[in-house]
């Protein structure tokens, strides 16, 4: 019974630090690539991105030409985005 409490913890944990990850990745994609600070990611604001750009069309659901916060949450997508190194400054 204790295997299983542990594997079950093991779970509980990996979940808990994919949502973390999830939730940084998805933070610093907008502090990196918001430039005017709205809170949104335009398409002007991708293009610096390219995998960003090659995908913001399916992430943008209600096709306001913006990436919001919880569009790229939903995407599912926000991991697998990197952030251009050249942007960090």
């Amino acid at each position: 019974m204790k295997r299983i409490e542990r594997i079950f913890l093991l779970i509980i944990t990996a979940i808990a630090l994919q949502t973390t990850l999830v939730a940084n990745a998805q933070a610093d994609l907008l502090t990196k690539l918001d430039m005017d600070q709205d809170g949104v990611i335009s398409l002007k604001e991708a293009v610096s991105n390219t995998d960003l750009l090659r995908q913001f069309g399916r992430i943008d659901t209600n096709e306001d030409g913006k990436l919001s916060p919880e569009e790229l949450k939903a995407s599912g997508k926000i991991t697998v985005i990197p952030v251009n190194k050249k942007i960090i400054q």
